[in-house]
């Protein structure tokens, strides 16, 4: 996963509370060398609030606290000369001030102590959801990144999950379209359906029947009704790429034959095969309708069979990124970019796309990212 939450407010550091300490420091030495008529108590009011905002709640305790002190000294007790009722409120109302400014201190510490439990519980259940990459199996190593364009989130519409099978291994990516409270919950009933799907069908045609069933079954749940306001399931869909590998079971993953690879598209953007010399091909298939539109044509989905060979990655990625766009509007240049750098190993070529894609969009996605590479490695025992 590659974004954390910034629910929570940055600590305050020393700087902050040491331009507070100068401010009612150079405030009481102006207030000690004018004339006693010339109150500048007011002004001094502001160091305990500004600590407030900016500074520690302890830090502001001592900010007030020695506001108070040297305010009320100065113009509530030493000054004989003013009447008792003006030394008296002077006292009071800087009493008053340094509690509320305490107060507000308290009641930010608080805010930021309920986000940051906040931040910890829904990142833990984002992840339970959607888990870190890279994710292994027998045979297979799927690595990659997640970029959400919601600065609050981990995880927005994109899904993806790895899973090792009796029948090989299984890879989801998909995008959730649609907008509202109800995206994230799509994405997990298509995620929980791929799950469970994935170990008990063995044609790949079959667990995609399974997944948009488990999307209807959300459209038509109690929850999806309550949280879309009314409305029309047909609104929303997920475009996914299904792939599947075909291993002979005698055959160790590092032999130097090939692999096959089935993928099913329902309405994603192609993948790319990246061979060992460079070269990058784009896996192109008559894509099948979305998840959740399939009753709309009587034709079943086809898979497509292709022949992984030792060397050889296969990068999915959502269309957050075909169609990220520069300032200019310009799209971004992914096949491009692919045929520089698919030589690289699979790491620095996933950091030079995550880079790159910042860059071009000068660090402002308007949509989720997930980008996943599959490629074989040896076999773990057990």
């Amino acid at each position: 996963m590659s974004r954390t939450l910034p629910l929570s407010r940055p600590k305050a550091g020393t700087l902050p509370f040491a331009l507070v300490l100068a401010y009612l420091v150079v405030v009481v030495a102006v207030d000690l060398v004018t004339p006693a008529n010339l109150r500048l108590d007011m002004y001094a009011a502001l160091a305990p609030i500004s600590a407030a905002a900016l500074c520690t709640y302890p830090q502001t305790v001592f900010v007030g606290a020695l506001d108070f002190c040297l305010m009320a000294a100065h113009h509530g007790v030493l000054p004989q000369h003013m009447p008792v009722v003006n030394r008296i409120g002077s006292v009071v109302g800087n009493a008053l001030m340094t509690g509320a400014s305490i107060a507000l201190a308290r009641l930010r510490r608080d805010e930021v102590s309920l986000l940051e439990r906040v931040r910890v519980t829904s990142e833990a259940a984002q992840r339970a959801l959607l888990r870190p990459l890279p994710l292994r199996t027998r045979g297979v190593l799927v690595n990659g990144f997640y970029v959400s364009s919601q600065r609050e989130s981990l995880i927005g519409g994109d899904i993806y999950e790895v899973v090792d099978t009796p029948y090989g291994t299984r890879v989801l990516i998909g995008d959730v379209r649609g907008k509202g409270p109800g995206t994230l919950g799509a994405g997990a009933a298509v995620l929980t359906a791929f799950r469970e799907a994935a170990y008990h069908r063995r044609d790949l045609e079959g667990g995609v029947v399974a997944m948009e069933q488990g999307l209807y079954r959300y459209h038509r749940s109690v929850e999806y009704q309550a949280s879309s306001g009314g409305a029309q399931a047909s609104e929303e869909f997920v475009t996914a790429l299904v792939f599947g590998t075909e291993e002979d079971p005698a055959a160790p993953a590092a032999s130097p034959t090939a692999v096959s690879v089935v993928f099913l598209d329902c309405g994603h953007v192609a993948p790319f095969l990246l061979g060992p010399d460079g070269g990058v091909h784009e896996l192109e298939q008559e894509a099948g309708l979305p998840l959740g539109l399939g009753d709309l044509v009587p034709q079943q989905r086809s898979a497509r069979r292709v022949a992984l060979d030792p060397g050889c990655r296969v990068l999915a990625c959502t269309d957050g990124v075909t169609e990220a766009r520069a300032p200019g509007g310009a799209f971004y240049p992914l096949a491009e970019r692919l045929r520089a750098w698919a030589a690289l190993p699979t790491s620095e070529l996933l950091r030079r796309l995550r880079a790159d894609l910042d860059a071009h969009t000068g660090g402002r996605l308007q949509d989720d990212v997930a980008v996943l590479v599959m490629e074989r490695v040896p076999a773990v025992s057990g």
